[in-house]
């Protein structure tokens, strides 16, 4: 969910971490797995010229693919 994502993203950027994200994610491969109590924050230089972000992901599970009938 991409709102869902911006959400995440724009909370980071306010405070420079958020330590209790949970949601669902779509691997490269299309596979979706549940993350738990993940820590993102933003990843600044000295000068507190920002990087990027970076995350600590402690718990997560593969969720199983449901497929539905036309």
């Amino acid at each position: 969910d991409r709102a869902e994502r911006t959400r995440l993203l724009d909370r980071v950027a306010r405070d420079g971490y958020i330590d209790d994200y949970t949601g669902v994610r779509i691997a490269a491969d299309g596979r979706r797995f549940l993350i738990r109590h993940a820590t993102v924050w933003n990843l600044l230089d000295e000068s507190d010229c920002f990087y990027g972000q970076a995350a600590m992901i402690p718990e997560w599970e593969v969720l199983q693919t449901v497929f539905t009938a036309d």
